[in-house]
Protein backbone atom coordinates (compact mmCIF):
# COMPACT_ATOMS: atom_id res chain seq x y z
CA UNK A 1 0.00 0.00 0.00
CA UNK A 2 2.91 2.41 0.63
CA UNK A 3 4.72 1.23 -2.54
CA UNK A 4 1.48 2.26 -4.39
CA UNK A 5 1.46 5.69 -2.59
CA UNK A 6 4.82 6.84 -3.12
CA UNK A 7 4.39 5.92 -7.12
CA UNK A 8 0.89 8.22 -7.51
CA UNK A 9 2.72 10.81 -5.33
CA UNK A 10 5.75 10.42 -7.77
CA UNK A 11 3.41 10.65 -10.98
CA UNK A 12 1.84 13.21 -9.41
CA UNK A 13 5.12 15.41 -9.02
CA UNK A 14 6.00 14.34 -12.57
CA UNK A 15 2.89 15.86 -14.02
CA UNK A 16 3.18 18.87 -11.96
CA UNK A 17 6.70 19.89 -13.07
CA UNK A 18 5.92 18.79 -16.46
CA UNK A 19 2.98 21.37 -16.82
CA UNK A 20 5.34 23.83 -15.08
CA UNK A 21 8.14 23.68 -17.88
CA UNK A 22 5.76 23.74 -20.88
CA UNK A 23 4.34 26.96 -19.64
CA UNK A 24 7.77 28.19 -19.54
CA UNK A 25 8.65 27.18 -22.38
CA UNK A 26 5.96 28.13 -24.54
CA UNK A 27 5.81 32.28 -22.94
CA UNK A 28 5.59 34.76 -25.61
CA UNK A 29 6.82 37.70 -24.26
CA UNK A 30 9.38 40.54 -26.02
CA UNK A 31 13.21 40.57 -25.11
CA UNK A 32 15.12 43.49 -23.97
CA UNK A 33 18.47 43.66 -22.92
CA UNK A 34 19.28 43.20 -19.61
CA UNK A 35 21.86 45.91 -18.51
CA UNK A 36 21.09 46.32 -15.01
CA UNK A 37 22.79 43.32 -14.02
CA UNK A 38 25.54 40.68 -14.83
CA UNK A 39 23.98 37.34 -16.48
CA UNK A 40 25.55 34.85 -18.70
CA UNK A 41 23.86 32.90 -22.23
CA UNK A 42 25.43 29.70 -20.43
CA UNK A 43 23.03 30.38 -17.40
CA UNK A 44 23.76 26.75 -16.21
CA UNK A 45 27.24 26.90 -15.44
CA UNK A 46 26.69 29.99 -13.02
CA UNK A 47 24.35 27.94 -10.85
CA UNK A 48 24.60 30.81 -7.58
CA UNK A 49 24.17 33.94 -10.23
CA UNK A 50 20.79 32.19 -11.38
CA UNK A 51 19.05 31.01 -7.55
CA UNK A 52 20.59 31.34 -4.69
CA UNK A 53 19.75 27.69 -3.50
CA UNK A 54 21.25 25.99 -6.23
CA UNK A 55 24.45 26.44 -3.42
CA UNK A 56 26.09 23.66 -2.43
CA UNK A 57 23.70 21.06 -4.93
CA UNK A 58 25.61 19.11 -6.84
CA UNK A 59 27.35 15.99 -7.27
CA UNK A 60 31.02 16.20 -4.76
CA UNK A 61 32.07 18.10 -1.74
CA UNK A 62 33.50 21.72 -3.66
CA UNK A 63 32.99 22.93 -6.79
CA UNK A 64 35.28 25.86 -8.47
CA UNK A 65 33.58 27.66 -11.59
CA UNK A 66 34.43 30.14 -13.58
CA UNK A 67 32.86 32.35 -16.83
CA UNK A 68 33.80 34.65 -19.27
CA UNK A 69 31.88 36.77 -21.61
CA UNK A 70 33.16 38.87 -24.16
CA UNK A 71 30.35 40.70 -26.66
CA UNK A 72 29.54 43.24 -28.88
CA UNK A 73 33.40 43.62 -30.77
CA UNK A 74 31.90 44.59 -34.13
CA UNK A 75 30.36 47.20 -33.20
CA UNK A 76 31.96 48.61 -30.09
CA UNK A 77 35.04 48.34 -27.41
CA UNK A 78 33.81 44.41 -26.42
CA UNK A 79 31.36 44.45 -22.80
CA UNK A 80 33.02 42.19 -20.93
CA UNK A 81 31.94 39.75 -18.09
CA UNK A 82 33.73 37.41 -15.76
CA UNK A 83 32.69 35.66 -12.87
CA UNK A 84 34.67 33.32 -10.12
CA UNK A 85 33.09 30.76 -7.66
CA UNK A 86 33.20 28.24 -5.55
CA UNK A 87 30.77 26.60 -3.13
CA UNK A 88 30.88 23.44 -0.50
CA UNK A 89 28.62 21.29 1.08
CA UNK A 90 28.69 22.10 4.91
CA UNK A 91 27.85 19.79 8.19
CA UNK A 92 27.31 17.00 6.22
CA UNK A 93 28.30 14.65 9.31
CA UNK A 94 25.75 16.80 10.93
CA UNK A 95 22.72 16.91 8.89
CA UNK A 96 20.67 14.08 7.87
CA UNK A 97 22.08 12.15 5.19
CA UNK A 98 19.50 13.28 2.25
CA UNK A 99 19.93 17.01 3.11
CA UNK A 100 22.61 19.53 1.67
CA UNK A 101 23.64 22.46 3.37
CA UNK A 102 25.97 24.94 1.08
CA UNK A 103 27.85 27.91 1.15
CA UNK A 104 29.35 29.50 -1.48
CA UNK A 105 31.52 32.52 -2.37
CA UNK A 106 31.70 34.71 -5.96
CA UNK A 107 33.46 37.72 -7.56
CA UNK A 108 31.94 39.04 -10.64
CA UNK A 109 33.42 42.19 -12.63
CA UNK A 110 31.17 43.82 -15.42
CA UNK A 111 32.69 46.34 -18.05
CA UNK A 112 31.29 47.89 -20.75
CA UNK A 113 31.58 51.54 -22.37
CA UNK A 114 34.89 51.75 -22.90
CA UNK A 115 35.23 50.40 -19.34
CA UNK A 116 33.16 53.81 -18.58
CA UNK A 117 31.51 51.76 -16.16
CA UNK A 118 32.41 48.97 -14.19
CA UNK A 119 30.81 47.07 -12.01
CA UNK A 120 32.22 44.53 -9.38
CA UNK A 121 30.42 42.02 -6.85
CA UNK A 122 31.56 40.22 -4.07
CA UNK A 123 28.81 37.30 -3.09
CA UNK A 124 28.38 35.23 -0.48
CA UNK A 125 25.62 32.42 -0.57
CA UNK A 126 23.66 30.11 1.67
CA UNK A 127 21.73 27.38 0.88
CA UNK A 128 19.68 24.26 2.78
CA UNK A 129 18.23 21.56 0.36
CA UNK A 130 15.49 19.38 2.21
CA UNK A 131 15.42 15.95 1.27
CA UNK A 132 12.10 14.93 0.84
CA UNK A 133 11.80 11.21 0.60
CA UNK A 134 14.20 8.41 1.75
CA UNK A 135 16.71 7.80 -0.90
CA UNK A 136 17.05 12.82 -0.95
CA UNK A 137 16.25 11.53 -4.82
CA UNK A 138 13.07 14.88 -4.78
CA UNK A 139 14.67 17.86 -2.81
CA UNK A 140 13.08 21.15 -1.71
CA UNK A 141 15.80 24.39 -1.09
CA UNK A 142 16.26 27.72 0.21
CA UNK A 143 18.30 29.87 -0.26
CA UNK A 144 19.83 33.65 0.68
CA UNK A 145 22.54 35.64 -0.96
CA UNK A 146 24.45 38.91 0.46
CA UNK A 147 26.17 40.97 -1.94
CA UNK A 148 28.49 44.09 -1.66
CA UNK A 149 28.36 46.21 -5.10
CA UNK A 150 31.27 48.56 -6.33
CA UNK A 151 30.43 50.33 -9.43
CA UNK A 152 32.85 53.23 -10.77
CA UNK A 153 31.84 55.82 -13.53
CA UNK A 154 34.58 57.55 -15.44
CA UNK A 155 33.37 60.70 -17.76
CA UNK A 156 37.23 60.12 -19.11
CA UNK A 157 35.76 56.89 -21.47
CA UNK A 158 33.03 58.38 -22.95
CA UNK A 159 32.31 60.72 -25.87
CA UNK A 160 30.16 63.79 -25.47
CA UNK A 161 28.49 66.12 -28.27
CA UNK A 162 29.50 68.82 -27.58
CA UNK A 163 33.17 67.52 -28.44
CA UNK A 164 31.75 67.14 -32.08
CA UNK A 165 33.84 69.22 -34.58
CA UNK A 166 33.37 69.63 -38.03
CA UNK A 167 36.57 67.16 -38.19
CA UNK A 168 34.87 65.27 -35.98
CA UNK A 169 35.02 64.25 -32.58
CA UNK A 170 37.71 65.21 -30.39
CA UNK A 171 37.89 63.83 -27.18
CA UNK A 172 40.84 66.50 -25.96
CA UNK A 173 37.84 68.96 -25.62
CA UNK A 174 36.46 69.52 -21.89
CA UNK A 175 33.09 67.50 -21.90
CA UNK A 176 31.35 69.90 -19.75
CA UNK A 177 30.70 67.67 -16.98
CA UNK A 178 31.00 69.07 -13.43
CA UNK A 179 32.86 66.05 -12.20
CA UNK A 180 35.45 63.46 -13.91
CA UNK A 181 32.86 60.42 -13.09
CA UNK A 182 31.53 58.97 -9.23
CA UNK A 183 31.60 55.62 -7.61
CA UNK A 184 28.47 54.22 -5.96
CA UNK A 185 28.75 51.37 -3.12
CA UNK A 186 25.99 49.68 -1.25
CA UNK A 187 24.76 46.00 0.01
CA UNK A 188 22.20 44.23 -1.41
CA UNK A 189 20.30 41.05 -1.16
CA UNK A 190 18.55 37.78 -2.74
CA UNK A 191 16.53 34.88 -2.30
CA UNK A 192 15.54 31.56 -3.72
CA UNK A 193 13.97 29.03 -3.70
CA UNK A 194 14.28 24.95 -5.69
CA UNK A 195 12.75 21.71 -6.09
CA UNK A 196 14.31 19.13 -7.92
CA UNK A 197 13.11 15.49 -8.30
CA UNK A 198 14.12 11.94 -9.68
CA UNK A 199 12.44 8.93 -10.01
CA UNK A 200 13.64 5.14 -11.00
CA UNK A 201 14.06 5.67 -14.32
CA UNK A 202 16.70 8.13 -14.06
CA UNK A 203 14.29 10.87 -15.14
CA UNK A 204 15.51 14.18 -13.46
CA UNK A 205 13.57 17.56 -13.40
CA UNK A 206 13.85 20.99 -11.41
CA UNK A 207 12.10 24.30 -11.51
CA UNK A 208 13.56 27.32 -9.43
CA UNK A 209 12.23 31.04 -8.30
CA UNK A 210 14.74 33.39 -7.75
CA UNK A 211 14.21 36.95 -6.65
CA UNK A 212 16.90 39.63 -6.34
CA UNK A 213 17.72 43.89 -5.49
CA UNK A 214 14.84 42.90 -2.10
CA UNK A 215 16.62 46.00 -0.60
CA UNK A 216 16.05 47.76 -3.85
CA UNK A 217 19.07 49.82 -3.38
CA UNK A 218 19.37 53.57 -4.44
CA UNK A 219 21.70 54.42 -7.48
CA UNK A 220 21.43 58.05 -7.50
CA UNK A 221 24.27 60.30 -7.25
CA UNK A 222 22.29 63.60 -6.45
CA UNK A 223 20.19 62.93 -3.78
CA UNK A 224 17.08 61.49 -5.67
CA UNK A 225 15.85 58.48 -5.62
CA UNK A 226 16.67 56.17 -8.34
CA UNK A 227 16.18 52.66 -6.90
CA UNK A 228 17.37 49.49 -8.57
CA UNK A 229 14.36 47.54 -9.75
CA UNK A 230 14.08 43.66 -8.54
CA UNK A 231 14.58 40.89 -10.73
CA UNK A 232 12.68 37.81 -10.77
CA UNK A 233 13.81 34.49 -12.75
CA UNK A 234 12.38 31.87 -13.16
CA UNK A 235 14.11 27.94 -14.75
CA UNK A 236 13.54 24.63 -15.01
CA UNK A 237 15.04 21.93 -16.92
CA UNK A 238 14.30 18.15 -17.56
CA UNK A 239 16.99 15.30 -18.42
CA UNK A 240 16.30 11.63 -19.01
CA UNK A 241 18.66 8.88 -20.93
CA UNK A 242 17.91 8.33 -24.73
CA UNK A 243 20.86 5.26 -24.76
CA UNK A 244 23.00 4.22 -22.53
CA UNK A 245 25.61 6.33 -23.06
CA UNK A 246 23.71 9.13 -23.92
CA UNK A 247 21.43 11.48 -21.89
CA UNK A 248 19.26 14.73 -23.47
CA UNK A 249 19.22 17.72 -21.41
CA UNK A 250 16.33 20.33 -21.67
CA UNK A 251 16.30 23.43 -19.60
CA UNK A 252 14.62 27.06 -20.27
CA UNK A 253 15.00 30.45 -18.46
CA UNK A 254 12.75 33.32 -18.00
CA UNK A 255 13.76 37.01 -16.26
CA UNK A 256 12.42 40.12 -15.96
CA UNK A 257 13.27 43.51 -14.14
CA UNK A 258 11.41 46.45 -15.01
CA UNK A 259 10.34 46.14 -18.73
CA UNK A 260 13.51 43.98 -19.77
CA UNK A 261 12.37 40.64 -20.37
CA UNK A 262 14.51 37.66 -21.60
CA UNK A 263 13.31 34.12 -22.19
CA UNK A 264 15.88 31.25 -23.31
CA UNK A 265 14.98 27.99 -24.16
CA UNK A 266 17.08 24.87 -25.48
CA UNK A 267 19.08 20.93 -25.44
CA UNK A 268 21.79 19.57 -24.98
CA UNK A 269 22.73 15.93 -25.46
CA UNK A 270 25.26 14.44 -23.50
CA UNK A 271 27.50 11.52 -25.18
CA UNK A 272 29.94 9.68 -23.23
CA UNK A 273 32.98 7.74 -25.41
CA UNK A 274 36.08 6.19 -24.35
CA UNK A 275 39.60 7.86 -25.53
CA UNK A 276 42.12 4.75 -24.83
CA UNK A 277 41.31 4.02 -21.20
CA UNK A 278 39.60 7.25 -19.97
CA UNK A 279 35.99 7.83 -20.31
CA UNK A 280 35.32 11.20 -21.78
CA UNK A 281 31.57 13.04 -21.90
CA UNK A 282 31.33 15.14 -24.90
CA UNK A 283 28.02 18.12 -24.71
CA UNK A 284 26.71 19.55 -27.97
CA UNK A 285 23.39 21.65 -27.93
CA UNK A 286 20.83 24.67 -28.85
CA UNK A 287 19.86 27.28 -27.03
CA UNK A 288 17.55 30.14 -28.47
CA UNK A 289 16.91 33.61 -27.09
CA UNK A 290 13.91 35.11 -27.71
CA UNK A 291 13.50 37.46 -31.07
CA UNK A 292 17.42 37.97 -30.03
CA UNK A 293 20.24 35.23 -30.82
CA UNK A 294 20.72 31.34 -31.69
CA UNK A 295 23.45 30.12 -28.96
CA UNK A 296 25.10 26.42 -29.87
CA UNK A 297 27.00 25.06 -27.19
CA UNK A 298 30.43 22.87 -27.31
CA UNK A 299 31.33 21.07 -23.85
CA UNK A 300 33.78 18.50 -22.80
CA UNK A 301 34.14 16.74 -19.59
CA UNK A 302 36.97 14.05 -18.66
CA UNK A 303 35.85 13.26 -15.29
CA UNK A 304 35.93 16.55 -12.70
CA UNK A 305 36.59 19.09 -14.56
CA UNK A 306 33.65 20.78 -17.74
CA UNK A 307 34.59 23.12 -20.39
CA UNK A 308 32.05 24.60 -22.37
CA UNK A 309 32.49 27.08 -25.07
CA UNK A 310 29.26 28.99 -26.55
CA UNK A 311 28.23 31.68 -29.60
CA UNK A 312 25.56 34.16 -29.68
CA UNK A 313 24.93 34.26 -33.25
CA UNK A 314 22.69 37.64 -33.31
CA UNK A 315 19.05 37.27 -34.53
CA UNK A 316 18.03 40.40 -33.55
CA UNK A 317 17.47 43.86 -35.19
CA UNK A 318 21.21 44.87 -34.34
CA UNK A 319 21.80 41.57 -36.98
CA UNK A 320 23.13 44.20 -39.20
CA UNK A 321 24.96 46.37 -37.78
CA UNK A 322 27.02 43.03 -36.13
CA UNK A 323 26.96 41.14 -38.93
CA UNK A 324 25.18 38.50 -36.90
CA UNK A 325 27.65 38.52 -34.33
CA UNK A 326 26.82 38.76 -31.05
CA UNK A 327 29.52 37.29 -28.38
CA UNK A 328 31.40 34.50 -26.99
CA UNK A 329 31.36 32.54 -23.95
CA UNK A 330 33.99 30.28 -21.58
CA UNK A 331 32.95 28.37 -18.95
CA UNK A 332 34.96 25.67 -16.48
CA UNK A 333 33.30 23.63 -13.73
CA UNK A 334 35.54 21.60 -11.56
CA UNK A 335 33.89 19.08 -9.14
CA UNK A 336 35.80 17.90 -6.36
CA UNK A 337 35.03 14.59 -4.79
CA UNK A 338 36.78 12.35 -2.22
CA UNK A 339 35.27 9.21 -2.89
CA UNK A 340 31.90 9.35 -5.55
CA UNK A 341 30.07 6.51 -3.11
CA UNK A 342 29.71 9.26 -0.67
CA UNK A 343 28.06 12.09 -3.25
CA UNK A 344 24.38 13.31 -2.15
CA UNK A 345 23.30 14.14 -4.91
CA UNK A 346 23.64 12.23 -8.94
CA UNK A 347 25.78 13.74 -11.56
CA UNK A 348 22.81 14.54 -13.40
CA UNK A 349 21.30 16.74 -10.92
CA UNK A 350 20.65 20.16 -12.50
CA UNK A 351 23.57 20.01 -14.47
CA UNK A 352 21.90 21.91 -17.75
Amino acid sequence: MLLKQNILTENLLQRFIAMGLICMVFITIPVLTMAQDPHYSQFYASPMLLNPANTGLFSGTARLSTTYRNQWRTVSTPFTTASVACDFQILNKMIPKRDVFGLGFMGTMDHSNNQGLKSNYGTISLAYNKGLDQDGYHKLGLGFQATIVSKRVDYSRFVFSRQFTPSGFDVSLANGEPINGFTLNYADLATGMLYSGMNSNQHQWYVGASYYHITRPNESITGAENRLQSRISLHGGYNLPVHEYARLYFSSLYMQSALATEIMVGATLESNIQVNAFETTLFTGLYLRNKDAMIPYLGINNGNLQVGLSYDINLSSLATATQSRGGFELSMVMNLSKDPETNKVPKCFNRF
